[in-house]
């Protein structure tokens, strides 16, 4: 509750969109926004445009007040019901987590005068061009976006979107929750007596997991002991990755496709380090998991995963095709246990003080209070005033309890 003078007065009221809230790390990040909001006295609505998914039952279970508005290929009945909603709602804010929700939140939230704000998950360019001709119109009308990448911004700058719309907000980790849940029994069977090198993500095309494949491969010639294990959704791109593994003679035991486990903090507990071998990310969300589980990870410049990962402390960014310079770093791992411990622990204080799950309401405030300026909304600036003063922060870090967010694939 915001205080003038003592007295209680009108709270900010958010409208949140989203379509999915299936299980990966967009959607996770979009639950933790929920999440700060709620914690932080702001008053949050959910609604949620798509058929279901595992993250609603966890908005429930939060005391986020949540509705579904979705009919099956009827969009215009879905913007209808969309508007409808938020005029008796009345919100300060809509904020549209994931880009292709802003064709519904754009024309709702300027019906209802609200502050309209999108959500960029990825590089920035994949949601320019996701909807063709409609791309340039949504950055038009949307008041401003919030990136989870540096990369993403720049990216878009590039492409003439004003700076000044734009907010980046990387990607956090509710570390007591992730702990909690690294100590849960595994139901995955990983190589024994083996050095294991995890890849986390849906097996889609853009993951390059075939990158990953060659360099284990590479890696294992002159360190036998690695074995591989890819664990994710196949998005499309399984059968050919497995024919590429056995066309480079890896058995089942040298590397393993686990699907989407249940347990990825066990799981990355258990490995020895994390391998990221992508074309493109906004902010990869296994990383941070990777490295609150005390572990080295060897990554692609992708996105914001050369910020992230210090080079040379927490782990070690390769070019996209050096195949042989991701090798090099599997084997350099392989054969130091002392130097994979050393880079996993700067990894996790890494975490604890750059992306802690704390710190997120109050740069969630101050995102709001910037956007608000830029678009002359006075009211709402002063209604944002003494929101999440330091005092409410520190209870927040001080008395969060944990909350299970999902643990399977989240990238």
């Amino acid at each position: 509750m915001l205080k003038n003078e003592g007295q209680p007065t009108q709270r900010v009221r958010v409208a949140m969109v989203a379509s999915s809230l299936r299980l990966a790390g967009a959607e996770k990040q979009t639950i933790y926004i929920a999440r700060a909001l709620l914690e932080a006295g702001i008053d949050v609505r959910f609604f949620h445009l798509g058929p279901g998914g595992y993250y609603e039952a966890v908005l429930r279970q939060k005391g986020v007040p949540m509705r579904q508005i979705y009919a099956a290929n009827r969009p215009l009945a879905i913007l209808a019901g969309l508007i409808g909603a938020l005029r008796r709602l009345r919100p300060d804010i809509v904020l549209v987590s994931q880009f292709g929700d802003l064709v519904y939140g754009i024309p709702a939230g300027r019906y209802c005068r609200a502050l309209t704000l999108g959500g960029i998950r990825s590089d920035g360019l994949q949601e320019l061009n996701a909807r063709g001709r409609l791309g340039p119109w949504i950055f038009r009308m949307t008041d401003g976006f919030i990136a989870n990448s540096y990369r993403a911004k720049a990216n878009l700058v590039s492409r003439g979107i004003k700076a000044e719309k734009m907010e980046v907000l990387p990607n956090v980790l509710d570390l007591q929750d992730f702990d909690s849940r690294s100590s849960l029994p595994l139901n995955v069977s990983l190589p024994s007596k083996r050095i294991a090198v995890a890849a986390v993500g849906s097996l889609h095309v853009c993951k390059r997991f075939d990158r990953f494949i060659e360099a284990l491969a590479l890696a294992r010639q002159r360190e036998p002991a690695l074995a591989g294990i890819i664990a994710g959704e196949d998005r499309g791109d399984k059968t050919a990755l497995q024919l590429k593994a056995k066309s480079l003679d890896l058995t089942a035991d040298d590397l393993r496709f686990v699907g989407e486990c249940d347990g990825i903090p066990a799981l990355l507990t258990q490995a020895a380090l994390l391998v990221l071998s992508s074309d493109y990310e906004g902010f990869p969300n296994v990383i941070l998991e990777a490295m609150a589980a005390r572990l080295p990870v060897i990554t692609t410049p992708a996105g914001d995963a050369q910020r992230v990962v210090q080079h040379g402390k927490t782990g070690y960014v390769v070019e996209m095709n050096d195949i042989e310079g991701l090798a090099a770093c599997m084997v350099q791992f392989a054969r130091s246990a002392s130097m994979r411990e050393e880079f996993g622990e700067a990894g996790r204080r890494r975490v604890e003080q750059e992306y802690n799950y704390e710190s997120l309401s109050t740069r969630l405030v101050d995102i709001f209070r910037s956007m608000a300026t830029q678009a002359r909304r006075a009211s709402l600036i002063e209604l944002l005033q003494g929101a999440v003063p330091a005092e409410r922060t520190q209870e927040l870090a001080g008395s969060n309890s944990a909350m299970s967010l999902g643990d399977r694939v989240a990238v």
